[in-house]
């Protein structure tokens, strides 16, 4: 497979971003995000995990990113073998709807470079919904993140690639693997919330309404202390078809 071809300006760091994006059903989101990491300096390794699309996902990861792998849906499983599959010392895992701020890859090199001492780190939430209540959920979710050093996967994790082998990835989950992964990075040392926002999708809340994905949020999170196992969670909380994606369908 032919990557997209940009020249690359000289890098004052050594590390590199590898860049990973669990995908299903995401023709119409994904190439936006490509085209911008593409452009990015230093241009970061791109990998496109697809769960098996019925669209034209896979043909437009294919013009753009440098790796396509296809797996069964899951989004741990999808994000999984992407972190294998990466060469760069820092793994960035993006949602296809994501849109990080201009010159992310630079800054995140940046303060991982000048902080050895962190493990990783994600980016302020924002919603491409101004308002009121998708206001209030993203400063409820900034808030969490930088007093409890837990942030989602919705606000474009990134670790090093030598703790993410420690910590042994993501759990195999359809759902509830980035928070599974996060409690364990928290235990292990210290992570850093950026200061500009990504935006993210607010489909899903517009989808259900926001009242009715909080409380499913509320009650995932509350499933998940009891106990249950994700089959479970995923049966009552989330259907197959929306398992490779970004933020749900």
């Amino acid at each position: 497979m032919a990557a997209a071809r940009i020249n690359q300006t000289a890098s004052p760091f050594n590390e590199t971003v590898s860049v990973i994006i669990p995908t299903l059903n995401e023709e119409k989101r994904l190439p936006k995000l490509l085209e911008f990491l593409v452009l990015e300096q230093p241009r970061p390794e791109v990998i496109v995990v697809d769960g098996g699309s019925l669209d034209h996902t896979a043909d437009k990861a294919e013009i753009w990113a440098d790796k396509l792998l296809v797996t069964p849906p899951g989004r741990g499983y999808q994000l999984n073998q992407g972190a294998k599959a990466a060469r760069g010392e820092i793994l960035w895992f993006l949602h296809a709807d994501s849109e990080p701020p201009r010159q992310s890859v630079s800054k995140i090199l940046e303060v991982m470079h000048n902080r050895p001492e962190l493990l990783g780190g994600a980016f302020r939430l924002k919603f491409d919904r101004t308002t009121l209540g998708m206001r209030a959920i993203a400063m409820g979710a900034n808030l969490r993140s930088r007093m409890f050093s837990m942030p989602w996967g919705d606000q474009g994790l990134f670790v090093r690639k030598s703790i993410f082998e420690e910590l042994g990835g993501f759990p195999d989950w359809p759902i509830m693997e980035d928070f599974a992964f996060q409690k364990l990075l928290a235990k292990r040392g210290k992570t850093y919330l950026m200061k500009d926002p990504l935006i993210t999708s607010a489909r899903r809340y517009e989808k259900l309404g926001t009242m009715k994905a909080m409380a499913l949020n509320f009650n995932t999170l509350w499933w998940y202390y009891r106990g249950k196992s994700a089959e479970e969670m995923q049966k009552k909380f989330r259907p197959l078809k929306e398992q490779g994606g970004g933020a749900d369908a």
